[in-house]
């Protein structure tokens, strides 16, 4: 019987990459394949900024511009719903607008869903094209079967650039 020679530390080293490499290709393959089976999956758009994604996931939600939003506003035949925290709330919101963050959308569903069932045209927003609390809120809503929920993307600062009414405080 022949005896063996030990394996050199190069040869661990040499054996260790290839192994990561065959690792990092096998996660990538397996993400891609979920990523494709799933519904709410990536969009392989080339570009990966928060904007991007965040309108991605919007994918299915009606969008408002924000002419349409001001007219509804107007006419009081809007629900603006203000996902942001409840300390930006109180520092400054589109007026007459109810603060329901994510999180909290069973506390104030059955108001929502009241108000919709009156006419009013549910329009959720937050701060930023790249926020997805809108959107969260959006279909946390559709789930609970409030329908249709608009999402007014940068809301807050898009209202408050065209110079429309605003408040401060706690509804």
């Amino acid at each position: 019987m022949k005896a063996r020679k030990p394996r050199t530390g190069a040869w661990r080293l040499s054996r260790a990459i290839w192994q990561g490499i065959f690792l990092v290709c096998l996660g990538a393959l397996l993400a891609t394949g979920f990523n494709a089976v799933r519904t709410t999956g990536l969009a392989w758009r080339g570009t990966w900024s928060p904007a991007s994604l965040a309108a991605s996931q919007r994918q299915g939600l009606e969008e408002i511009p924000l002419q349409e939003a001001w007219v509804l506003y107007e006419g009081g035949k809007a629900l603006f719903v203000d996902t942001r925290d409840p300390v930006s709330f109180y520092e400054g919101h589109i007026k007459g607008a109810l603060n329901c963050p994510p999180g909290e959308a069973e506390r104030y569903l059955e108001e929502i869903r009241i108000l919709a069932l009156s006419g009013l045209v549910i329009i959720a927003y937050c701060d930023g094209v790249d926020c997805p609390l809108s959107t969260e809120l959006a279909r946390s809503l559709q789930r609970a079967g409030v329908a249709p929920v608009w999402v007014l993307v940068d809301g807050w600062g898009r209202w408050r650039k065209a110079g429309y009414p605003t408040e401060k405080g706690n509804r």
